[in-house]
């Protein structure tokens, strides 16, 4: 069968539409011609071989025209060989094959304005195994200066050859003259086109292309670790699961324990009460404590019973005796000569305070955030050095407020969007230098070029004119399609997702429908290039035009929804810094509030002066004395509360707090540690609350000794009384002591006078001669025997020996949390983050300094004069004035017997039995005694507070059930805060910080929804030759020799990595989203971009292999120079009769092996001409407007070398901080692999890297930090207390408390940052001082607490006593006095101080003060005081160290004649009377 003829559809041309369009084909049905020689010649250069012979269906014309389309084109793709010749052979074949009538159908024709018929439309049939194949050999093109695909220009962004052809067959100027369809179906009468593609992976080298633009040839990439092998069990994390299992199994198996050991118990107190009814005692001097009626059949119970000796009195502990001896001293000294101590004091504190002239605040987030030799850093300094700061954008998002029935897009929207861009360019003028837009912005063609505005008002040449509600529409979708077709005036093509918001990934129907419209400005950062002396007046001008274009934007932001219908939202390069600023200035108020709540509180509480008219005192049997005797309490109690309040020394105490945040300021700057906004904000609230913690703790402690040695101790009628003050009122005084003295001696109790220390009245080292401390004596042990009989209370010690007392019992518990606390925040200063390390510095000297100036002038001068002035009947806050003793009148005689009447308990026990008379416990607890002294906030020893501690609280948390629930409950906290810390988050939303009505909030949110490009990203090359051959092939992807895992082809294998692994992780973080508790650490750090995909959104824009194709002689319109002298490069104007292509008969010529290329200084040379040559139509090639900054030359003379470059690309878009936090990581990990396979120092730049940085690092550095912060908790705790397991028990709590609130954290929203870093330093000190009080009132405590012996014992404590074992009862008894001294204190001042700032600063409006103050703090304050007063003292009472005593220095006689007489140990019972006397 013989083959159809050949014929022709159409041949030569007919004119054109207008006189500037271009020429038309003419229908033509018929056979094809042979062409001339000339015609050969070129068809055969322009097409290929295949037409070397036979006859062609086009003419010499069209071969022109065909040949300067190709020009065109090839400057494009000419990179691949495959997609460069499928292209030529499809349009060659479309226009000149003989069989052109087969495949090709004429369906319409017009005339041309020569009035001949030329062709309007065709049917073009193309096989589609063909259309496919050309697809796939141009879609990965790269197209450098872009950053972009070749597709984008010669297809339309087309994703598949469908979209391909169409796009090329439509009719417009900068394409097809006619329209060309594609029918995907033929007719019998059609053959569709259908030779066999190239394939970019052939071997041929008219077909092989490089890696960049054929990703099947790329090198195989080393695979990611796989994300999919995480442990689970079922839902929960393998971790999770196993902590879960591990608990329930303890649970169980502490449950079944408790229950056995109970039933032991329970057999072993039946065996004790037959023993004991058998009347048997024990008969060595040293008898067991508790164990008369045992005998020697129950030598295991006894020795498991207190030996007098080392319950009693404990051994001493050297460092204990010291530390009380310096306090002592430095009590009665300052306490002695308070005027000097102020002087010395505050002339060293002035000194420091000049420190105040060097104080500076840092602001620049950079160096705020970033450690100056951090590598980000370093390498940012180095960006900025070679290729000047990163730009300033300005920008817009635009969006309707009824997008549904007035689309963004409507002709109305774009008039305003016009006028308002009109505006910005050309009219905005800041004031007072009236610069304009063109002054400021970016130009990357020079100075004078047009700016960069990235706007949808680029595709119509930045203006409407000519346009209508028809024809805009036809432009859009265009100029969305081919944004080549409608360059903005500063030459660079606008892809639709940079000027139409939510459109990348959206299927939407037609562009029209786009929901957001993106403006932005670009503002440079610095001179180009880079000049020192004149970049912060450049920096200056640009933000001052930034800040007029805020207002202004601020102004149409308000308009637009009435004027147009439109929503607008922006930042500008001031916003943020602006904003934040806002933000600082609202919370102020807020911080202030709180401060001022604490202040109050403190005031109040430790003003609150001594006890008033009491509800207990029975009124007067006789009516008509009722109101008069209640009208006199009333009096006494006003004279009472003017004298014993404690109101100006609260104010005293927080004046201090303030000198020494003032103190530590000055001293830090003094060195040259700058202020923060971050220690601004936090450091006051901390020091303000170590500081108020301290001053409840020594009030607490002195209000205990005036119980005791205070002048009017036990007789509290003296100050209500009648009696004159002064010494007119001693002979009252004395006859009151006469008459206790009488009661003593009347019940002949033997026991009340052995001087036991829970059972004295005084003693002959407690309580010295006050005359003897006027000769300046302070050593505790140089007290004289003989109690003074002149005053109200024989165990008197003047101000000065009673603040010496005071701080010599609390003092070492000061010492020690402020020195656990200060070394805490001291190890902060090892991270190198400048925001934590100022932060560590500024708070433990805040700390520290506060803690000296509390024992040396609060302590001893403040208190000390308190003291005096109280006892010279001087008015709190107005000491100047005296109170006179009260006027005897007459009738006074019934109503002074009625108000001195004794005190009675609840159960008409009398209060002031000698039997509980002056008691002194182990810990300076002055036991229960109190009967009248004041107490500050109820926390004292006789307040509401301190009678809750002793009478419910202790008691109830001591029993053995209670103690287990404890346990039980805590682990499970423990076990939860360990798996919540699996979901801790990493990063921290700027939005946070930002006020809630600030414009940014908005702007943040549209970017996040619509704006669909990522942040660029350079990857930046240094330390290696790019003029020498080997260092080209190291850096370039697209000849031949270039190297396989060249920094070109590596960075594209990394674009294409296979993007299985990133489902993996969507389902992973899917996971993590719907039960973030149950995901464990392992399967977060999987989340980060080491294990994901490479981030990476375009091709790299490669500089050198634009240069390279650049120097390419067939692109005759690039690189040339003038014929005369070829050291002149041609202009782009200068015609071809003067230049001539750079590489023209160069020998060896330009080829693919790179072997032509120039190196050395002609690379130089070749390559500035390059970088200033422009980028246009005739040559797409030019490097200025695409590359001007990518190379960086030295300065000076060695301005002919070239010291660094970098490879532009973007990441995929980031819309959250984890996506941040992985594109930094992945870019790490590309770079650190293009070093290992080139030798060449590669590093990633992006302006969020610098910021992003910390949290690669920050879940080691908080490890490191917290570890360290506990490791010096046990040091110093165990040193202090005398006992590595009690050290050991503060420490694991301590542990326990952060651990609680980092497991709290991602159920509050708080990620891990460098706010949550220095709150987590500040909650692990700050929890050693919900510890440190208790576990060292426990360790100073004697057994001698009367906690659970005695009759009343089973009965109020519900424990029984024989079976208890020696270490457990003494435990326990401690445990007790530890609890009821301090604990009160630890609850009013460390707690609730807190808790009321707390609650001030929850009314913020600052999303950041919420979430990270005001949620983490109250969660550290809960689980500080619920470990620290409950679980703490449950554990000690458990498993703590032995004590050592407070009182070292007691009466080693009375102890010497308990063990010879067999003095059975009676400790102070806590029975009925012993409440009662509350």
């Amino acid at each position: 069968m013989s083959d159809p003829p050949q014929r022709c559809g159409m041949r030569d041309t007919c004119g054109s539409k207008s006189i500037f369009g271009k020429q038309l084909p003419c229908p033509y049905d018929g056979p094809p011609k042979e062409p001339s020689t000339s015609t050969r010649n070129i068809l055969r250069e322009v097409c290929g071989p295949e037409f070397s012979s036979g006859p062609v269906c086009c003419t010499h014309d069209q071969l022109i025209t065909l040949e300067d389309n190709f020009r065109i084109v090839d400057k494009i793709v000419s990179a691949c060989p495959a997609c460069k010749n499928n292209f030529h052979d499809f349009f060659c074949k479309f226009t000149c094959s003989p069989n052109q009538s087969s495949f090709l159908n004429v369906t319409s024709t017009q005339t041309t304005n020569s009035d001949q018929i030329a062709v309007k439309s065709v049917d073009f049939y193309v096989g589609p195994q063909f259309g496919q194949g050309f697809f796939e050999s141009c879609k990965d093109v790269k197209f450098d200066a872009s950053n972009g695909y070749a597709m984008d220009f010669i297809g339309g962004g087309a994703k598949n050859y469908h979209d391909f052809f169409e796009f090329l067959g439509e009719e417009k100027d900068l394409g097809s003259p006619f329209q060309i369809n594609f029918p995907s179906t033929s007719t019998p009468s059609f053959t569709p086109l259908s030779p066999s593609p190239r394939n970019c992976s052939d071997n041929d080298l008219a077909s092989r292309c490089t890696c960049i633009d054929c990703p099947s040839i790329c090198p195989v990439l080393p695979d990611l670790p796989d994300v999919g092998s995480a442990c689970h069990v079922g839902l929960l994390s393998c971790l999770s699961f196993t902590l879960i299992l591990t608990y329930s199994i303890a649970v169980v198996g502490f449950i079944l324990g408790f229950h056995i050991q109970g039933t032991i118990r329970k057999r072993r107190e039946r065996r004790y009460e037959r023993l004991a009814l058998s009347g048997e005692t024990p008969t060595s001097p040293r008898a067991l404590v508790g164990a008369a009626s045992l005998d020697d059949h129950n030598a295991d119970l006894a020795r498991g019973l207190i030996d007098p000796v080392e319950t009693v009195q404990p051994k001493q502990y050297k460092l204990n005796t010291l530390l009380r001896k310096f306090f002592y001293k430095l009590g009665f000294n300052t306490a002695t000569y308070p005027m000097l101590t102020c002087a010395v004091v505050f002339t060293f504190i002035g000194l420091i305070n000049i420190g105040w002239t060097k104080f500076d605040i840092e602001t620049d987030p950079v160096r705020l955030w970033v450690a100056p030799n951090s590598e980000t850093r370093v390498q940012k300094d180095f960006f900025d050095e070679h290729f000047g700061p990163f730009y300033r954008p300005q920008q817009i998002f635009i969006t309707s407020t009824d997008q549904e029935n007035h689309p963004v897009l409507s002709f109305e929207h774009l008039q305003y969007v016009s006028a308002l861009e009109k505006h910005i360019r050309h009219k905005l003028v800041s004031l007072p230098n009236n610069l304009t837009l063109d002054d400021v912005c970016f130009s990357p063609a020079g100075p004078g070029s047009p700016c960069v505005v990235q706007s949808v008002m680029g595709w119509f040449g930045g203006s409407l004119d000519g346009y209508d509600e028809n024809t805009y529409k036809d432009r859009i979708e265009r100029c969305a399609r081919s944004p080549v077709e409608c360059l903005p005036d500063f030459g660079q093509p606008l892809a639709p997702h940079y000027v139409l918001g939510g459109t990348r990934d959206a299927n939407l129907n037609t562009y029209l429908d786009a929901p957001a419209l993106v403006m932005t400005a670009v503002l440079s950062s610095s001179l180009s290039p880079p000049d020192p002396e004149q970049q912060q007046t450049f920096e200056r001008a640009a933000e001052e035009w930034e800040r007029t274009l805020r207002v202004f934007l601020e102004e149409v932001k308000i308009r637009a929804p009435t004027e147009a219908g439109l929503n607008v939202d922006f930042s500008t390069g001031v916003s943020l810094e602006e904003e934040i600023g806002k933000e600082g200035n609202t919370d102020v108020r807020v911080v202030v509030g709180s401060y001022i709540a604490m202040f109050l509180y403190v005031g109040l509480t430790l003003g609150g002066g001594g006890s008033g008219p009491s509800s207990t005192r029975r009124a007067s049997p006789n009516n008509a004395n009722r109101w008069r005797l209640h009208w006199r309490a009333a009096i006494s109690w006003l004279r009472s509360y003017t004298l014993t309040s404690h109101t100006l020394l609260a104010l005293f105490s927080l004046v201090l707090v303030l000198l020494s945040i003032s103190t530590s300021v000055a001293l830090f700057s003094l060195v040259g540690v700058k202020v923060t906004l971050v220690i601004a904000e936090v450091i006051p609230f901390l020091v303000l609350a170590v500081g108020v913690d301290n001053v409840f703790l020594l009030m607490g402690e002195l209000e205990r000794v005036d119980a005791v040695h205070g002048l009017y101790a036990g007789n509290s009628n003296v100050l209500n009384g009648p009696g004159n003050w002064g010494h007119r009122g001693r002979g009252n005084e004395r006859n009151a002591a006469a008459d206790e003295d009488d009661g003593i001696a009347e019940n002949g109790d033997a026991e009340a006078r052995m001087m036991s220390p829970t059972r004295t009245t005084h003693s002959s080292r407690h309580f010295p001669n006050p005359s003897r401390h006027n000769h300046h004596t302070s050593s505790l042990s140089s007290y004289s025997s003989a109690p003074s009989s002149a005053y109200p209370n024989p165990s008197y010690l003047p101000p000065p020996a009673r603040i010496a007392l005071t701080l010599s019992l609390i003092g070492p518990s000061i010492l020690l949390s402020t020195l656990a606390e200060s070394v805490a925040f001291l190890l902060g200063a090892l991270v190198p983050m400048p925001a934590v390390r100022n932060f560590a510095l500024y708070a433990a000297g805040g700390v520290m300094i506060n803690a000296l100036l509390q024992v040396c002038l609060l302590a001893g001068v403040g208190m000390g004069l308190d003291a005096r002035r109280i006892e010279a009947g001087r008015v709190d806050c107005i000491p100047c004035i005296s109170l006179p003793g009260q006027i005897s009148l007459p009738g006074d005689e019934d109503d002074r017997d009625t108000l001195n009447e004794q005190q009675t308990s609840p159960d008409r026990s009398n209060f002031n039995n000698s039997d509980h008379g002056p008691s002194y416990g182990a810990f300076g607890a002055y036991g229960e005694s109190l009967t009248r002294g004041g107490s500050v906030s109820g926390s004292g020893p006789s307040g509401w507070l301190g009678r809750f501690f002793r009478r419910y609280y202790a008691p109830f948390l001591l029993r053995p059930v209670v103690k287990a629930v404890v346990l039980i409950v805590f682990g499970g906290i423990f076990v939860a805060g360990i798996i919540g810390m699996q979901g801790i988050e990493l990063g921290l939303d700027q939005r946070l910080a930002l006020p809630a009505s600030s414009y940014l909030v908005s702007y943040f949110d549209k970017m996040d929804q619509y704006f669909d490009v990522g942040p660029p990203v350079y990857f930046v090359v240094r330390d290696v030759d790019v003029t020498r051959r080997d260092g080209q092939q190291k850096l370039c992807g697209r000849f031949t020799t270039c190297e396989k895992m060249s920094l070109s082809n590596i960075l594209e294998a990394e674009r294409t990595r296979d993007q299985s692994q990133t489902k993996v992780l969507s389902t992973l973080s899917s996971e993590l989203q719907s039960d973030p508790l149950f995901v464990g650490s392992s399967e977060l750090s999987l989340l980060s971009a080491s294990q994901s995909s490479s981030h990476l959104a375009d091709p790299a824009a490669s500089w050198i292999d634009t240069f390279f194709a650049w120097l390419d002689p067939e692109m005759d319109t690039c690189c040339r120079v003038r014929k005369r002298d070829p050291s002149v490069l041609c202009r782009p104007r200068d015609g071809a009769r003067l230049c001539r292509p750079c590489f023209e008969d160069r020998d060896p010529g330009w080829n693919v092996t790179m072997e032509g290329f120039p190196e050395g200084k002609e690379f130089v040379q070749y390559a500035k001409w390059w970088l200033a040559s422009e980028a246009g139509e005739e040559c797409p090639l030019g490097g200025r407007e695409g590359f001007s900054g990518s190379v960086a030359f030295g300065k000076g003379p060695d301005d002919d070398e070239i010291v660094a470059s970098h490879f532009r690309t973007f990441h995929t878009p980031l819309r959250s901080q984890s996506e941040f936090i992985a594109s930094l990581s992945s870019a790490r990990r590309i770079a650190e692999s293009i070093s290992e396979s080139t030798g060449v120092d590669v590093f990633p730049y992006s302006p969020h890297y610098v910021f992003f940085d910390q949290y690669l690092t920050i879940a080691s550095t908080t490890q490191m930090i917290l570890g360290l912060g506990l490791l010096s908790t046990l040091i110093i705790t165990s040193t202090f207390l005398g006992s590595l397991r009690s050290g050991g028990i503060v420490t694991a709590v301590t542990g326990m408390v952060v651990v609680s609130v980092m497991g709290m954290m991602r159920l509050e929203g708080v990620s891990l940052n460098a706010i949550s870093l220095v709150n987590l330093v500040m909650a692990e000190g700050i929890a050693v001082e919900f510890c440190v009080h208790v576990a060292r009132a426990f360790m100073s405590a004697g057994s001698g607490s009367g906690y659970g012996s005695g009759t009343g014992a089973g009965s109020v404590w519900g424990f029984g006593v024989a079976d208890r074992a020696k270490g457990q009862k003494e435990r326990d008894e401690r445990m007790y006095i530890g609890l009821t001294s301090v604990g009160p204190s630890v609850l009013s001042g460390i707690t609730f101080t807190k808790l009321i700032g707390m609650c001030v600063l929850g009314l913020t409006r600052s999303k950041l003060l919420e979430i990270y103050y005001f949620r983490m703090w109250l969660t550290l304050i809960i689980a500080g005081v619920l470990h620290g007063l409950v679980l703490l003292p449950v554990i000690l009472s458990i498993a703590g160290g032995a004590a050592f005593p407070a009182q070292q220095e007691a009466d080693e006689e009375w102890m010497a004649s308990a063990i010879r007489s067999g003095y059975e140990y009676a400790p102070f019972l806590a029975d009925d009377d012993s409440v009662a006397s509350d």
